[in-house]
């Protein structure tokens, strides 16, 4: 009883949307991006008009204004929000549908995936992973943005606007990724490496050097007096917030000065050389670092747990072919990096 009951809902479902253009879904989702009729009308290549003209019968349709005015521009409803994720969610599901064969060919496959990295994973891992897609998917593009606040990235791995996240997390909590609270996120371990502290060789704080032939630039390890009386860099993607290093030395009753928040790794080794700022940074980094660099990498001073780089996922996805293939040369990807390193 309870399957024919399932069936005739389906059916009525897909009934009630005979009187429905679908193209105002298109049309939905293009306002909601853009937040602007303008902007929608350019991005769904119709006049300014043909849009103004959409967006009513949207209203009509829905009965609610869905874009009104704010004090920053455009704004959108409570109704027309709640709509973005799961009609974003149907028209990738109905163009994957269509559009894509269940057999996924590497070698003769046009396809682009969308990737949220931070900057570090992607000179560390980027160009291997460019070099496979050139050998064996050639016609695989990848398009790389920056990390988002958790509860955007979450939507945006649901709706399918981003296909795969690469994010840090401390070691011991890498069941927990950015957005796994919320439900459907999967996730896979990609590598691990510690936290080390990055100072100009010259830096006051580090005290008399010797030099060794056989290792280098040696230094007096910081105190963990002299770390929190220094100013600090901190690598921060949305340029506020607390680091890992704060929550821990917040637990100790402990604090240090964010002096400057920048939003790469790779920019600030440089910007470390030539301040008196100490970075507390994955040890990875220094694998990047230039040959002749005047920079001394040190141990903390305070025990830091090791970090995960940690792959997540929609779940609605984790089947299809495309997407599990490219999670694989990533997770092999990553593995090379990790040795290399």
């Amino acid at each position: 009883m309870s399957d024919s009951h399932s069936g005739s809902s389906a059916v009525a479902s897909a009934e009630a949307l005979h009187g429905i253009d679908l193209n105002l879904v298109v049309a939905f989702d293009a306002l909601a991006r853009e937040r602007s009729v303008t902007r929608a009308a350019h991005r769904a290549g119709v006049t300014q008009s043909a849009m103004s003209h959409t967006l009513r019968k949207l209203r009509e349709l829905l009965g609610d204004p869905l874009l009104v005015r704010g004090k920053g521009g455009m704004v959108l409803t409570p109704r027309a929000e709640a709509l973005i994720v799961p009609l974003r969610s149907g028209l990738v599901t109905l163009s994957r549908a269509l559009l894509s064969s269940q057999d996924f060919e590497p070698a003769t496959v046009r396809r682009g995936f969308r990737i949220v990295s931070p900057d570090l994973f992607d000179v560390l891992a980027l160009p291997g992973l460019l070099e496979r897609l050139r050998r064996r998917a050639p016609g695989v593009d990848l398009t790389m943005r920056v990390l988002p606040a958790s509860h955007v990235l979450h939507d945006q791995l649901e709706t399918g606007d981003v296909d795969i996240a690469i994010v840090g997390v401390p070691r011991g909590a890498a069941a927990e990724p950015p957005s796994s609270g919320a439900g459907g996120i999967r996730q896979r371990v990609l590598l691990t490496d510690g936290l080390s502290c990055f100072l100009r060789a010259d830096h006051p704080a580090l005290g008399k050097r010797r030099e060794d032939n056989k290792t280098g630039p040696k230094a007096k390890p910081l105190s963990l007096a002299s770390y929190l009386g220094l100013s600090h860099a901190l690598v921060s993607p949305m340029g506020e917030g607390q680091g890992m290093v704060d929550r821990i030395l917040a637990n100790e009753g402990l604090q240090r000065r964010i002096a400057l928040r920048v939003p790469h790794f790779y920019s600030a080794p440089a910007i470390i050389a030539r301040s008196d700022l100490v970075l507390t940074a994955p040890t990875a980094l220094r694998s990047l670092l230039p040959p002749g660099t005047p920079l001394v990498v040190l141990p903390p001073p305070l025990p830091l747990p090791e970090h995960a780089i940690v792959m997540i996922w929609h779940e609605r996805f984790s089947e299809d072919p495309g997407h599990r293939w490219l999670r694989g040369e990533i997770a092999e990807v990553s593995a090379e990096a990790a040795a290399a390193v």
